[in-house]
């Protein structure tokens, strides 16, 4: 039973990293659409909410895009579009190049701060994951052979690589002025994790900054320049985001005010009209319509 586990060995919320904080309102979710030998040129459509994550085994290749200069993949690499962005890929060695391909949903959700601060197509040479060798050869194994479950299979390696890239991104510092840029600063991360876990608590700038270890005005500025916004825009977005998350499960928004920090229903329905420019009923029935 549960009960005769180890207290060691539990796992609570209080124990959870900077980046579980984050990741567990958002529903990662990849989809495998294409693996095998590309010879020649493929182009990616673009799909609302969705971005791209692609495993190149065999290089080089080129992506083009419509609007800007190509990018040329000389090594085997993970390229990840974090938004959608229409692009295309061409093969520049004889054998082509070998890849495994998914889109991937972010979750919905008011500035998303899983696909703010990426560029526009960020590209890691697999040798600087070296640490996933095995989850690739995996990810191949599953993907070039056939096995029941098959799909299943690939489109959790796949989930888990994104994790594993926004581990990534934090540990090389190599997002800007987003949450994530965030989360890799150790004191602006303390005030994340205390939004991101406890979004109901009445934060203001001087606990926030408490949270931080730093002073009032240094955290404010700091926070903007790692964030890209002030700490109170950041917790009032973040509040929209889990509204939005927690309306599209059905939960009644008289329900909601008191778990997101608002003193009353009419408040959060008077700010939610202000931020996003419709009621949540009006967001919630252009939302289904949309779906």
């Amino acid at each position: 039973m549960l009960s005769d586990i180890p207290s060691r060995f539990m796992y609570s919320s209080s124990q959870m990293d900077r980046l579980s904080a984050l990741l567990q309102h958002f529903n990662i979710k990849t989809k495998v659409f294409g693996y095998g030998t590309l010879c020649g040129e493929s182009t990616f459509d673009i799909y609302e909410g969705l971005g791209h994550i692609h495993v190149i085994k065999k290089a080089p290749l080129e992506i083009f895009y419509p609007d800007r200069e190509s990018t040329l993949v000389s090594e085997p690499s993970l390229i990840f579009f974090a938004k959608p962005i229409a692009h295309s890929f061409r093969t520049l060695a004889e054998g082509g190049a070998e890849m495994v391909c998914a889109t991937v949903s972010l979750g919905s959700g008011f500035q998303n701060p899983l696909n703010m601060g990426f560029p526009s197509c960020l590209v890691i040479p697999l040798s600087e994951l070296a640490d996933l060798e095995k989850i690739f050869d995996l990810l191949y194994y599953e993907a070039f052979e056939s096995f029941s479950g098959k799909k299943e299979a690939i489109d959790h390696l796949m989930d888990y690589l994104v994790i594993r890239m926004y581990r990534y991104a934090i540990q090389e510092d190599i997002i800007e002025s987003s949450a994530i840029a965030g989360l890799a600063d150790k004191k602006i991360s303390k005030s994340l994790f205390s939004i991101h876990e406890n979004p109901e608590k009445n934060w203001c700038l001087d606990t926030l900054s408490d949270v931080a270890g730093m002073s009032r005005a240094r955290f404010a500025k700091a926070f903007k320049d790692k964030v890209g916004v002030s700490p109170m825009s950041y917790l009032a977005d973040w509040r929209l985001s889990l509204a939005m998350k927690h309306l599209t499960s059905g939960i009644p928004i008289k329900n909601l005010h008191k778990e997101l920090g608002y003193s009353s229903a009419s408040s959060f329905t008077r700010i939610f009209q202000q931020r996003i420019g419709m009621s949540p009923k009006e967001w919630m029935a252009h939302h289904v319509q949309s779906n």
